[in-house]
């Protein structure tokens, strides 16, 4: 079976295919059909715009036909006025409920995040979930003593001797996104699926910040390495706290005004 079938008893010649396709593996046979380059099978990265743009289902794509796959529903498209509130006035949650995060909602932030871009659409991006109190316990301990032994921000190190949690300040729950070194883009790939799970997040009424103290030293550090279960080729590139917030916060602080240079 070919990965990329064409039913030319449904095509319409409407040419979407090929406009769609962004490495033009659809050329038109000359009335409007589309037909394959050459080697459009080894070339395609599966990115699938042209099963999803069809109007009429002339495309399947790996077996998997227009069919099978969700509708969207125009109804659900959020404003530009409720975009703009969910990306300003979203915060870095620092306190948190100590309510657990429901593993199933973890799952739906997990699922929603994968379709975040990815250079070429290799989709790299893997996900560790730590819920378990104990270990969250032991990578912060882990943290702190690898940021006394590099000399970093000590005094953070410090707060953990008096009882303060700094480093992951007691969240419930915490996402850590890895991929292969070897990919061809993973860490801004696993930054972009963090910052949209992030955003996701928000939408579900869940607080997250930047466990940025853990990602100076989760692969480096052998402890936090063995208690992630990192796999010995990838590394962690993105995590992120995230938890019920303790705190609901109702105005928006300013910030620095865009900094923009036209050309």
């Amino acid at each position: 079976m070919s990965r990329i079938e064409i039913d030319y008893d449904k095509c319409v010649k409407d040419r979407f295919c090929i406009r769609a396709c962004p490495y033009k593996l659809f050329a038109d046979s000359g009335d409007g059909s589309p037909v394959l380059v050459e080697n459009a099978e080894d070339l395609c990265i599966d990115c699938g715009h042209c099963l999803a743009v069809c109007p009429f289902g002339a495309i399947a794509l790996n077996g998997v036909h227009q069919e099978e796959l969700p509708d969207r529903a125009p109804s659900l498209d959020p404003s530009p006025e409720s975009v703009e509130q969910l990306f300003t006035f979203r915060r870095s949650i620092r306190a948190y409920k100590k309510t657990p995060v429901e593993r199933e909602l973890l799952v739906k932030l997990a699922e929603i995040a994968r379709f975040a871009p990815s250079a070429v659409n290799n989709q790299p991006v893997h996900w560790i979930m730590v819920d378990s109190k104990d270990v969250l316990t032991q990578i912060v301990s882990h943290t702190a003593a690898f940021m006394r032994e590099q000399g970093v921000l000590p005094r953070l190190a410090e707060a953990l001797d008096n009882g303060m949690d700094l480093i992951l300040r007691d969240a419930p729950a915490l996402a850590v996104a890895h991929a292969p070194s070897s990919a061809l883009s993973p860490q801004v790939d696993c930054v972009i699926a963090a910052t949209t799970m992030e955003l996701a997040a928000a939408s579900h009424g869940l607080g997250a910040c930047w466990a940025g103290l853990l990602m100076r030293s989760a692969n480096d550090c052998a402890p936090i390495r063995e208690l992630l279960r990192l796999p010995e080729d990838h590394n962690a590139y993105a995590a992120l706290m995230l938890g019920y917030p303790k705190l609901q916060y109702a105005k928006r602080p300013p910030r620095t005004p865009a900094r923009i240079t036209w050309i």
